[in-house]
């Protein structure tokens, strides 16, 4: 299995400067992942595209903006265009150098990836066939069209680890369910498919883990604890990816009615091929009056049901430009929120327009939301009904509905300058290039993080750590392009360059935006 065809693998949209130095890619729902990556040689150093005279070089050990390079391909083309975090591209010229600064496309510039059996790339140059060696400050790198161990790059997705896996063949998600992970889910719904990628940085191997925090092996079952069996080749095939287990040599597949992922074929079919797609936040309402939001009751949206199942879940999505700060809200069914005649109702199937838009404010542990269409918050009436006629934010209006995300139970949280980890003394600091996961728990709007070691983060003057004995309340906001905000006694959890992480930010921005 190889890169011979990359066709689809990228729908690259423009992303602005800004969102490329926090390392974010996101993708609509439904829509895959773009690729965005770090290529490690066979000394475990990182191609760096340095900031001065866009230099590259391989001598990071650790995965941060510098160490981050995208994927562009054009529809139908073999060749592939790798772009670093400054906008330049690859380069090898006529005398077998490999450069970092070329500002357009040319046919210097289209590289063909070549896979290798141990999920490992090669990269040659189109034009000339010659392969990237792995220094490029030693004089003409690139100059040897003979594949040697010089020329191996271990591939580290960059994206964040959090996703849904949606089986081809299948057109069904991957998702925990009786202690296996199943794809039979229509629709991703719910924290069973939330499914974290673990990268073991000692071989480059991937681990599947479920919601619960359990690998997935290549015989089915769940581990707690993973060993060599839950390791897992990463084989990119046509813009969809496939698994193979570093032990067995055999490709993850979906066998029988429900899908259970085990690794027993030997060869890539649509039953083996995966594609990757953003999890976006689920949440639950409830209402002043004590109730659940549902769509139980059919068409109109209703605040009258005391438990949740998936149709008191609604997935909220980012809509519109970058900067609009707009939302829709789907149910379980696949249809969106949408105001007709002032009632909310579970109906649009798809965005069209206003009426399926809404601004959302938050205010400590709950949210007002905000019919685009008409300006008027989504107020609950007397008989539980939600119409949006409401003109101004709060409880006693009947505006205000305290929220909950039910698929964010393990919690990676990633900032402008890397992911957010802890220190052997328990200190957290926010310039990691490997995420760690905490565990959160969201209760009527307000939320507790906890460590591995079973302590839960406490602010303190010189920072957060994980020691404390008892959780502390925490609210959150979440914004566009899939950040999110963490507020504590009126302060925003912040992060500094130098891996600060401290509880002193006073409004929502770069510092305080972290990717979840």
């Amino acid at each position: 299995a190889g890169l011979a065809s990359l066709s689809g693998l990228t729908r690259h949209s423009p992303q602005s400067t800004d969102q490329r130095n926090n390392m974010s890619i996101r993708a609509a729902a439904g829509e895959q992942l773009d690729w965005s990556f770090g290529l490690r040689n066979g000394a475990m150093k990182y191609l760096t595209a340095e900031t001065f005279g866009y230099r590259i070089a391989t001598a990071a050990n650790i995965m941060k903006k510098k160490q981050i390079w995208f994927l562009e391909q054009e529809e139908g083309e073999d060749h592939v265009y790798i772009k670093s975090h400054l906008n330049r591209y690859l380069i090898v010229d006529g005398d077998g150098n490999l450069k970092g600064d070329a500002e357009d496309k040319t046919d210097e510039t289209q590289l063909v990836i070549e896979a290798q059996d141990d999920g490992r790339w090669c990269i040659k140059s189109k034009k000339y066939g010659w392969y990237l060696g792995n220094d490029p400050s030693i004089e003409r790198s690139a100059f040897e069209s003979e594949k040697q161990e010089k020329h191996m790059w271990t591939v580290h997705l960059a994206m964040h680890p959090q996703v849904c896996l949606r089986n081809i063949n299948r057109r069904a998600y991957v998702h925990l369910a009786d202690n296996q992970l199943c794809t039979d889910e229509l629709i991703p719904w719910g924290d069973d498919a939330t499914i974290t990628m673990h990268f073991f940085s000692e071989d480059g191997t991937y681990g599947l883990v479920s919601a619960e925090g359990s690998f997935l092996s290549a015989s089915g079952a769940l581990m707690s604890d993973p060993n060599e069996t839950c390791k897992f080749i990463i084989v990119f095939n046509g813009g969809k990816v496939s698994f193979k287990s570093k032990s067995s040599g055999k490709f993850l597949t979906a066998l029988g009615a429900k899908g259970t992922c085990k690794a027993t074929k030997s060869a890539i079919t649509k039953d083996e091929l995966f594609e990757m797609e953003d999890s976006f936040p689920q949440i639950k309402l409830t209402a002043v009056n004590g109730k659940k939001v549902s769509i139980k009751a059919g068409i109109e949206v209703s605040a009258t049901q005391t438990e949740t199942t998936d149709l008191e879940i609604f997935q909220i999505e980012p809509a519109g430009k970058v900067g609009d700060d707009v939302w829709t809200i789907k149910g379980c069914s696949g249809k969106f929120f949408s105001v007709v005649d002032n009632a909310v109702q579970c109906t649009a199937e798809a965005v069209t327009g206003d009426t399926e838009k809404f601004k959302i404010e938050w205010h400590g542990p709950s949210i007002a939301i905000q019919s685009v269409a008409n300006g008027k918050y989504l107020e609950q009436k007397l008989n539980g009904y939600i119409h949006a006629i409401g003109s101004e934010a709060s409880a006693e209006a009947k505006t205000t509905y305290v929220y909950e995300i039910i698929n964010r139970p393990k919690l990676v949280l990633r900032g402008e300058y890397g992911f957010v980890g802890t220190l052997p003394s328990g200190l957290l600091e926010c310039n990691k290039s490997v995420p760690e996961v905490y565990s959160m728990h969201i209760t009527k709007g307000f939320c507790e993080i906890k460590h591995a070691n079973g302590k839960y983060w406490k602010v303190g003057e010189a920072g957060v750590t994980c020691d404390g004995g008892a959780a502390e309340k925490y609210t959150m906001s979440l914004h566009e392009e899939s950040m999110m905000c963490i507020m504590y006694n009126g302060k925003y959890f912040e992060g500094f360059q130098n891996g600060a992480f401290t509880c002193t930010g006073s409004k929502p921005g770069k510092s305080t935006f972290f990717e979840y």
